[in-house]
């Protein structure tokens, strides 16, 4: 029966340091030469994963938080937000000054400041943003990179499937409130990852494992962060990494060793899907 096992990159495929270590790429490799298919499950938009699907060759991947599914380079799955409710959230942004970046299949779209950093393929700089800058300047940054919206005729004809929106969690219940055909949910203190309603990561790992007509108990997942939640509760076995928020650990099967001290690899040797 094929396995297949999902990882979160941010946290659990990659380290604070901004790299992949080299006993996670050893345990990708084993999975596959025991003929496990390894899966990304992420948040980012694709242009922000590519440099880490590359890396660790994985061809399929679960992007924006479901709103993407693409099984071994094909796109199975694609659900862009209404336009309606993008304008309405653009323009709620907009009015309480909040920063903003939307989230395409093909493409990212903010302020000239990103646009110019993307065509200096200075990728970090946005992909660093809310996650390795210091938590004492990152709302400040983020804040001063993002504040003015994109504008309706730079995205025209792109599926947005994704806006990344810089709210505390205290800010984000009134937004909950007044956009309920929205799910918002978040992998650190500063922004939120807003999708549609009654999608997540884990509806993503059900397009999959229905293409590849597999049960849901033979499937693992990795993660560190609230929105690995769904997708840690919903496999048949949730891992999280030692470095993973309290709230993942208290509902995961497993909770391995930081990412940095070999957690991917060690939990797979424990679950025995690698040598």
């Amino acid at each position: 029966m094929k396995k297949v096992v999902f990882f979160d990159i941010d946290g659990t495929l990659v380290s604070s340091q901004n790299h992949v270590p080299e006993s996670t790429k050893r345990a990708i490799k084993a999975l596959k030469h025991q003929g496990i298919l390894p899966v990304i499950a992420t948040g980012r938009a694709t242009v922000l994963l590519e440099e880490v699907r590359k890396e660790l060759e994985i061809d399929s991947y679960i992007a924006m938080n479901g709103q993407l599914v693409v099984l071994e380079g094909v796109p199975i799955f694609t659900n862009p937000l209404p336009q309606d409710v993008l304008s309405r959230l653009m323009e709620k942004a907009a009015q309480d000054r909040k920063g903003i970046v939307l989230c395409g299949t093909e493409d990212i779209y903010s302020n000239s400041f990103v646009s110019l950093v993307k065509r200096s393929s200075v990728l970090s700089v946005l992909k660093h943003i809310g996650k390795l800058i210091p938590n004492r300047i990152q709302m400040s940054l983020f804040s001063r990179l993002i504040r003015k919206p994109p504008k309706p005729e730079d995205f025209e004809g792109e599926d947005i499937c994704q806006v990344l929106l810089e709210l505390d969690k205290k800010e984000e219940v009134a937004y909950k409130n007044q956009f309920q055909e929205l799910h918002f949910t978040r992998s650190n203190d500063y922004t939120a990852d807003v999708i549609s309603a009654g999608i997540s990561k884990a509806t993503g790992i059900d397009r999959i494992i229905q293409e590849l007509g597999i049960d849901i108990q033979d499937t693992y997942a990795f993660g560190d962060s609230l929105n690995d939640l769904e997708m840690i509760q919903h496999v048949g076995t949730g891992v999280s990494m030692g470095n993973g928020w309290q709230e993942l650990k208290q509902v995961a099967d497993m909770i391995t060793e930081d990412v940095s001290e070999d957690g991917i690899e060690i939990a797979l040797k424990k679950l025995n899907l690698i040598p």
